[in-house]
């Protein structure tokens, strides 16, 4: 939704500031922070919120890989290494498939792409 600055600051705070600041917020038009994209930035926050998240996105962009490999390669613990790919299938960016015994996980590229252009229109 776009707003006009000066007039939602009028209405907002009346004039303790505007006389000081209008002439440079007179004609400034801009949009209003969507609700949805800001909840869509903070699923990329709790995306990249650890080390063992990102390493594990990292190595899931080169190939699908189960738990025990993503154990091996990260030499940390399986319940970690378990609970942080629940959180991260949780957020819709990795998803798992089951062949034989073993659950593979891979990246869910079209969710971290769109995650990662919203975050882009914060720098247009």
């Amino acid at each position: 939704m776009r707003i006009n600055v000066a007039e939602e600051v009028k209405k907002k705070i009346g004039d303790k500031c505007f006389g000081e600041i209008y002439e440079y917020i007179k004609n400034l038009i801009i949009e209003k922070p969507d609700g949805n994209v800001i909840d869509e930035l903070m699923v990329l926050k709790r995306v990249f919120s650890n080390r063992i998240r990102i390493s594990i996105l990292m190595l899931l962009s080169q190939a699908n890989l189960p738990v025990c490999a993503l154990v091996s390669i990260l030499d940390k613990d399986q319940t970690l290494i378990s609970h942080n790919l629940s959180e991260l299938k949780k957020l819709g960016v990795v998803k798992e498939k089951k062949i034989g015994k073993y659950r593979f996980y891979s990246l869910v590229k079209s969710r971290l792409t769109k995650l990662l252009q919203d975050a882009m229109l914060i720098l247009r």
